[in-house]
């Protein structure tokens, strides 16, 4: 009788553990919520749905791209401009992409002539150009956007 409690106990204290670590695992859905979220451009966010459409990524990998989008999202401090950034600033959030980029097995760059950010992973790229404003209008502004996914190109405004 005590061995079939004990068992009942530690079965389901098993189920508990097991249940309890699926519920902590971050998905491919998390990395785009947490994005999205962090008040990441659209057209940012359509470049890294690509990328993690196109790649493994296990729930430790998951979990530690948010852990990342954290870190970057409170060096940001509130900053929504890339231009109002520090130069201190656009270093650790850089620093962030790669540690990011490299856990999903991908090498960032910065093309500083160009504007762009490159993510390469087995041999294929995906490129974002930063947005600047570009028009201001009735006090708002417009944002142009030129986003490179797979050699196809978008112009985006908003």
């Amino acid at each position: 009788m005590k061995i079939k409690k004990i068992s009942a106990l530690v079965l389901s204290l098993m189920l508990v553990f097991a249940m309890s670590i699926s519920a902590f695992a971050a998905s491919k859905d998390d990395i785009i919520s947490k994005l999205q979220s962090a008040g990441v451009a659209t057209e940012y966010v359509n470049v890294a749905k690509q990328f993690l459409a196109d790649n493994t990524v296990s729930d430790a990998d998951a979990a530690y791209v948010i852990a990342k989008i954290d870190a970057a999202t409170a060096t940001a401090n509130g900053v929504k401009d890339i231009a109002s950034l520090t130069a201190d600033q656009k270093s650790a959030i850089m620093a962030d992409i790669k540690d990011a980029a490299a856990k999903l097995g991908a090498t960032v760059s910065f093309d500083a002539l160009n504007n762009t950010i490159t993510a390469v992973k087995d041999g294929k790229s995906y490129v974002v150009a930063l947005s600047a404003k570009v028009v201001k209008d009735n006090s708002c502004y417009s944002w142009c956007c030129c986003c490179i996914s797979n050699g196809i190109s978008c112009l985006c405004i908003r």
